[in-house]
């Protein structure tokens, strides 16, 4: 690793102290002069100060060049190779035309495809035309049945709402009889007859509810629930045959057709499988959710709750006893119901007639052909067409011919002009040359300071780009010393026909950087088991100073905590130690150029 300093607007490289260096000899002789001559003088240290100025780290490293794309070319056809424009180590243009194949075979099974078709649709229209008459008859009484079904349903919920109409009034005829003779003893069981009379009509209410909306609602739902899953059931085991035949005849013959017949086969088996699977679990779920009937002593329950309800029936009934006076018995006439419940009968009977009839017509013709037989004539003649369509498709790709999806190098060729490939054989391998990448290796020590997103510069036969580092690898792997290294890819971000792939390149990474910061020459600072630190010089005494560093280069290391800008540092201690007495100097060279580069990070800033 190598880590540099820089500024923003000053290309000098900071400097403190530089000058001081060549008078230390001469600033030494003078601080360790001869004892005999100055044996009580207070020797002199040499100090440099602390200045602001940027500085930046950065990662050395080394890598070879790879694309960081590639794509390998297979045949989409079996044809003969007419051209093959492609050689090893060769460089091609996105558009170019590589492969030409012979597409006189290919055309032939086009046509013979073509014809397949025609004569698969005149085959089924025929056969249709034939037997119009019988699925027509069939298809009406189907819809008829169907029609009589719903009819059936409304008659018996219109039936079964009359006998519910019955049950009321013999009901309410029941409840006020008991009224009336409750009105006859006391005021307050004649208010106790008229909740029972609330409960049930409320309870009436709630049977008529439930026998004519909610169960009939119900009923109507699990049926075709019921029908959604029988005709899924029926599908399945059509396309449960259709696959056995596709795999029988896939079993005699392994051709490509029968192949992907079986494919189609079983995928449309899979299909109707999992439709069947599913209606039946939303006809088994709803089958669990049949209402429960309305309870007596819900309603009464609700009936007692209401206290305004229950006051004002008591009222109306207490004035209702007092208005009659004298005893009166209550009945029901439900003659005009009972009339209404035969009649409805008798046409409910005539419609059953009617439906058993229709299915009979609908399930028992056996001239007509079948929806199974029609959908399997239209799935053969949907293979025909998709056999027609793979042909067309393999001319058109043998007249396209293979081109360069992007500019590059061929790094394999595996293809002869004049042989024939068969679809999928591999030809060649193309490697993009305008998305190039260093793969390089990052020691321990150093792949902390990388960051995905930061620059680099590429060194490549003497000619240096710009990079990005774009990926850096979580795995370490060990080279042949046994120590870990990190894998990272820097992207060149113009690359040109000067770059060979496989070559090696010097890559410089910037890492970390700090600007206009307090820094101090890296051989001052000085690292202890308790942290960094350096020496000054603090009312005459020489003095350790804690210090709290940041980012370092080679020669330079920032200071966050313990020296502020301006503050002297000894250089190097000698001979003297902590706490002994000592004066600064500062050669007005290195106190200079100090102000220089002062100057240069104020500029910076």
């Amino acid at each position: 690793m190598k880590v540099s300093g820089k500024k923003k607007k000053s290309k000098k490289k900071l400097v403190i102290g530089v000058g001081i260096l060549a008078v230390a000899a001469v600033a030494g002789a003078n601080i360790y002069g001869s004892r005999n001559a100055a044996e009580n003088a207070v020797p002199q240290i040499e100090v440099v100060k602390a200045v602001r100025d940027n500085v930046q780290q950065t990662v050395e490293t080394s890598g070879t060049v790879v694309s960081e794309e590639q794509k390998t070319y297979f045949s989409p056809v079996n044809a003969k190779v007419d051209v093959a424009d492609v050689k090893e180590g060769e460089t091609v243009k996105a558009g170019t035309k590589l492969i030409e194949f012979d597409q006189k075979d290919l055309e032939r099974e086009e046509k013979k495809a073509e014809l397949n078709v025609k004569s698969g649709k005149l085959d089924m229209q025929n056969t249709l035309n034939k037997s119009a008459e019988a699925v027509q008859k069939q298809q009406n009484a189907q819809g008829n049945a169907a029609s009589l079904k719903q009819q059936v349903a409304a008659q018996e919920d219109y039936i079964a709402n009359i006998k519910a109409r019955i049950s009321q009034a013999n009901t309410n005829a029941q409840v006020a009889a008991a009224q009336e003779e409750a009105r006859k003893q006391a005021d307050a069981t004649a208010a106790q007859a008229a909740r029972a009379e609330a409960v049930q009509k409320a309870y009436a209410a709630a049977q008529k509810k439930y026998q004519n909306e909610t169960l009939p609602a119900y009923q109507t739902q699990l049926n075709m629930l019921a029908d959604e899953m029988n005709q899924a059931q029926t599908t399945y085991n059509q396309t449960e045959t259709d696959y056995q035949m596709a795999f029988q005849t896939w079993s005699s013959e392994q051709s490509d057709e029968n192949a992907a017949a079986l494919d189609v086969a079983e995928n449309a088996r899979n299909d109707a499988q999992i439709a069947y699977q599913n209606a039946k679990s939303a006809y088994e779920d709803y089958k669990t959710q049949k209402p429960a009937a309305p309870a007596m002593n819900d309603v009464n329950s609700e009936i007692i709750s209401d206290g305004n309800t229950a006051d004002s029936i008591f009222s109306d009934s207490a004035e209702t006893v007092t208005n009659n006076g004298s005893d009166t018995t209550v009945t029901a006439d439900t003659s005009a119901l009972e009339a209404e419940l035969e009649k409805a009968s008798n046409t409910l009977a005539e419609l059953q007639s009617r439906l058993s009839s229709q299915q009979a017509v609908a399930e028992s013709d056996p001239s007509a052909v079948t929806a199974e037989e029609k959908e399997k004539m239209e799935i053969t003649n949907n293979l025909s067409e998709l056999d027609q369509m793979s042909a067309q498709e393999l001319v058109k790709a043998a007249k396209k011919g293979i081109k360069a999806d992007f500019n590059g190098v061929i790094t394999k060729v595996s293809v002869v002009e004049g042989a024939t490939t068969a679809l999928g054989t591999e030809l060649f391998t193309l490697q993009n040359t305008d998305k190039i990448n260093v793969n390089v290796n990052v020691s321990k020590y150093d792949y902390d300071k990388l960051k995905e997103g930061q620059s680099a510069d590429i060194t490549l036969a003497g000619k240096t780009y710009e990079g990005e580092v774009t990926s850096i690898s979580h795995v370490a792997t060990q080279n042949e010393k046994g120590a870990s290294l990190i894998s990272a890819d820097v992207r060149i971000k113009n690359p040109d026909d000067d770059i060979f792939l496989g070559v090696d390149a010097k890559v410089t990474i910037h890492a970390e950087e700090a600007d206009n910061v307090v820094v101090l020459p890296s051989e001052v600072v000085n690292i202890g088991k308790d942290g960094s630190f350096c020496y000054v010089i603090e009312n005459g005494v020489i003095t350790r100073r804690d210090i709290t560093t940041g980012i370092s280069s080679d020669d330079y290391v920032e200071v966050t905590e313990g020296i502020k800008e301006g503050d002297e540092v000894i250089r190097d201690l000698g001979s003297l130690e902590e706490g002994m007495q000592a004066e600064a100097t500062l050669s007005e060279s290195a106190d200079n150029e100090s102000q220089s580069n002062l100057t240069d990070a104020e500029e910076g800033a």
